[in-house]
């Protein structure tokens, strides 16, 4: 259940904007499929009066429609200009592959160009929908056009009055104007769409030519790409060429920050929105830490517990930055740049935490080799400079981590957490990497040495952003299983721990999965390796007469499997506790199990919907299915419909909760469960039994805890003739009062019953809480016991007298002799 805790906040983004535009698509297809279909049809002349004043108000309505939205409005004003912008960045491109760049600068290129192309594929299909929208309404217009023209024509036929075939005409000419409105924006953003597309296809030219270029033989790890440094040559740059270049490219960086945020104002807007809802989550469960005291010998709640407390405002700035990296799309290598930055300094306070004090300042270097690398990107060396730029890198890697870890034998000796164990075990990978820098370099092996030193640096760096990742998404994920588990009523340690430990695994895979790819990305096989697994799963295989993607069954598998971490994830959230105003949502008991079922099942059939429509099967193909599915429910399947509807009505009308004590049939336990076909009762024996839900609804149940948990327990006592009742009332009800399970409201009461054969019998009544019924009885019996025999109290046991009035002769002689 706790799966979900690591990325449901981003799948469940993914999961309704996905059903967003399956539902789209699914609405289109039926207004499509209901224009083709239909057929114009005369209007009677009696109800044309009636159907006049609805021409007007459909007119509006498609006018309304057919206007461009703002979006629209923007990409047709912005087109021209991206479009010029596009060339000139062509014409640099060109250049810049003539120039014999580093593996880094074509790298950033790469990147570039793919978001120049997403961009434009936004567009193109914003357009597209906005054409296909107008499409719809025009072929609508044009139904009710041909629908009027049958109609003038069938009144002209009948001889209708002149001034009834007036109306019919204005109204006929009322959809022409509208009709040519539509063809005309369509045409323009046709032709709009078309060039957005032909720009698309100049990007793809120009990355496809930037890959070709980091593929090819020169940039193979091995080639020998230079002189010896020995050899070359370190004369001088042009320097007004060389700072046009720098200021060209700090400059084309800065005003694409600024164009960018003109731009996405609107996601600005949303992203500060969810700044501030993350800072209110995060600061609710620092209060929830405040007001409730946590196990101290669990480390890893006690270290959560710290990080939220004394780091609240570094956490809600790392996590905020950090979601800036995957919430913004084709952004400027700089606004990147300046962003890894700031992840940078806001991870300090919090890896301080757990940071060994023998390296508490190794990250200000951190932050310099990263101002280091970077720099590369912003400025254009000559081959001699950049290769020295790159040695003295490659001498700065050695002499860092030799500071900082020498001696190397005591160091390791020290005491680390498991990461910093592992890291420092990395050490000697360290140096040997950065020796092969400096030396690939001074023999000329330069695309080498880019690999193994950016390995040394950019490592080095996302290994201390995914630390401090880990160490907050670790904090928030153990706050949120507390929170969970604070009623201390209905804690399940046992559960609480294997959500636990599970949770912290999933985590460790997820960090480590999350590091690979990185790896990959640094080691420049991640864009390969992502290509070829993209043209791997949508090439078509054609079985039968269906076509089919690896793609499309992989959409299936993981619209499945989502939707299952999200039930799971809503059903843990909203599980019924003891005390429901203990619960994050603070909700009447049982409310919570309805708003459960009703979102899960929702979410069941959306999901089964849009994984069957991701492997393109016409769902109104199983029409003739659901048509016999009705018939054997018809015949056959009665019973298990009838325990569905049961299920709906014990979660909706809550005749029994969760956690209540029923008796029905004999049967007296607790609810575990209620499902929608059968329910869950747990007998005080030991047992589990399944029950109809139908059996719940259909007989007399009795709910022992539904509005309460209290009961009346009954104790019948006897005592001598000789007792003086009045005296045995007081006892009883003083009995009563002494135990400390039975409740003092209502009171408890002692009643005289009867003249019993041999006693004075009573009646004690009193009140305890339903689970302690059993014990509470027997304790106040054992109390009202010691009382009686202390005061003298005798309990009469049946007496009987027999009076024999003849005995048998032969054991009346026996008797005599």
């Amino acid at each position: 259940m706790t799966r979900l805790f690591i990325r449901i906040i981003l799948s469940v983004i993914f999961f309704f904007i996905s059903l967003g535009s399956f539902a789209q698509r699914i609405a289109t297809s039926k207004v499509s499929d209901s224009i083709r279909v239909a057929k114009p049809e005369i209007i009677p002349l009696a109800d044309i009066i009636g159907r006049i004043g609805e021409v007007e108000k459909e007119i509006k309505f498609i006018e309304g429609n057919v206007k461009p939205n703002a979006s629209i409005i923007k990409i047709d004003s912005l087109f021209p200009v991206y479009s010029k912008f596009l060339q000139d960045e062509k014409k640099i491109a060109l250049n810049f592959i003539k120039a014999n760049p580093n593996r880094q600068k074509v790298n950033i290129q790469i990147q570039k160009w793919e978001g120049y192309k997403n961009n434009l594929a936004g567009w193109e299909n914003s357009i597209n929908q906005f054409v296909q929208k107008n499409i719809i309404l025009y072929k609508d217009l044009d139904l009710k056009e041909k629908t009027w023209e049958l109609t003038y024509n069938n009144a002209i036929e009948l001889n209708a009055p002149e001034e009834l075939l007036k109306i019919i005409n204005e109204a006929l000419l009322k959809y022409k104007d509208p009709k040519k409105v539509i063809s005309d924006r369509n045409n323009y953003f046709l032709t709009v769409s078309s060039q957005i597309n032909a720009q698309k296809i100049t990007t793809t030219e120009i990355r496809a030519e930037l890959i070709s270029l980091i593929n090819s033989d020169i940039y193979n790890l091995f080639y020998l790409r230079h002189v010896p440094l020995w050899k070359t040559s370190f004369k001088r740059m042009d320097s007004q060429s060389l700072e046009k270049k720098d200021s060209e490219s700090i400059s084309q960086n800065v005003f694409g920050i600024i164009d960018f945020a003109k731009n996405n104002e609107s996601d600005i807007y949303i992203f500060i929105i969810l700044i501030v809802l993350i800072a209110l989550f995060l600061t609710y469960l620092k209060k929830f830490h405040l007001k409730h005291e946590i196990d101290e010998l669990d480390k890893d709640l006690k270290f959560s517990k710290k990080v939220l407390l004394d780091k609240l405002v570094p956490s809600i700035i790392f996590i905020s930055i950090f979601s800036a990296q995957f919430f913004f799309t084709n952004t400027p290598t700089l606004f990147n740049d300046l962003l890894l930055l700031l992840i940078l300094i806001a991870t300090l306070p919090i890896i301080n935490l757990i940071i060994h004090k023998q390296f508490k300042n190794v990250i200000y270097l951190v932050i310099l080799f990263y101002l280091l690398d970077t720099a590369k990107n912003y400025i254009w060396f000559s081959a001699s400079w950049y290769r020295v730029y790159l040695l003295a890198e490659g001498v700065m890697v050695i002499g860092t981590v030799y500071y900082f870890t020498h001696p190397y034998l005591k160091i390791i000796k020290l005491q680390f957490e498991q990461v910093g164990f592992i890291l420092i075990k990395l050490i000697p990978l360290l140096y040997l990497l950065a020796i092969i820098s400096i030396t690939s370099n001074v023999l000329g092996y330069t695309n080498l040495t880019d690999v193994s030193l950016k390995i040394c640096t950019r490592g080095g760096i996302i290994t201390y952003i995914l630390i401090g990742f880990a160490l907050t998404l670790k904090a928030v994920t153990l706050s949120l299983i507390q929170l969970r588990f604070r009623d201390k009523s209905d804690l399940n340690q046992k559960a609480k721990i294997i959500i636990k430990t599970k949770t912290l695994k999933i985590l460790k895979i997820f960090i480590l999965f999350f590091s690979f790819i990185i790896f990959l990305n640094i080691v420049d096989l991640l864009r390969p390796i992502r290509d070829f697994l993209d043209d791997l799963i949508t090439e078509p295989h054609i079985i039968g007469t269906t076509t089919i993607t690896l793609g499309a069954i992989l959409s299936f598998i993981w619209i499945l499997l989502l939707s299952y971490l999200i039930t799971s994830f809503i059903s843990f959230l909203f599980k019924e506790i003891k005390q429901p105003e203990n619960t994050f949502f603070k909700i009447p008991k049982g409310v919570s199990a309805a708003i459960s079922l009703v979102i899960r099942y929702f979410i069941i059939i959306l999901a089964i919907i849009l994984s069957l429509s991701s492997l393109g099967i016409d769902l109104s193909k199983f029409n003739l299915m659901a048509g016999a599915l009705g018939l054997g429910i018809g015949f056959g399947l009665q019973t298990i419909v009838s325990n569905f509807i049961s299920g709906l009505i014990l979660v909706f009308e809550r005749p029994i909760l969760v956690g209540d004590t029923i008796e029905v049939n004999n049967l007296l336990g607790t609810v575990n469960r209620i499902g929608v076909r059968s329910s869950s009762i747990s007998t005080f024996d030991g047992a589990e039994v399944v029950v109809p839900n139908n059996n719940l609804i259909a007989n007399d149940l009795i709910n022992w805890t539904l509005s309460n948990n209290i009961k009346r327990v009954e104790i019948l006592i006897g005592t001598t003739y000789n007792s003086d009742p009045n005296f045995i009332l007081n006892i009883l009800e003083s009995c009563a009062y002494e135990c400390k399970d039975v409740l003092k409201t209502p009171p408890p009461i002692s009643l005289f019953s009867d003249f019993g054969e041999s006693s004075l019998n009573f009646r004690l009544r009193f009140w305890v809480h339903y689970e302690l019924g059993l014990k509470a009885k027997s304790d106040v019996s054992i109390i009202i016991y010691n009382r009686f025999k202390e005061l003298g109290v005798q309990i009469p046991f049946p007496q009987q007298d027999i009076h024999i009035k003849h005995l048998p002769s032969s054991i009346e002689k026996d008797s005599k002799a």
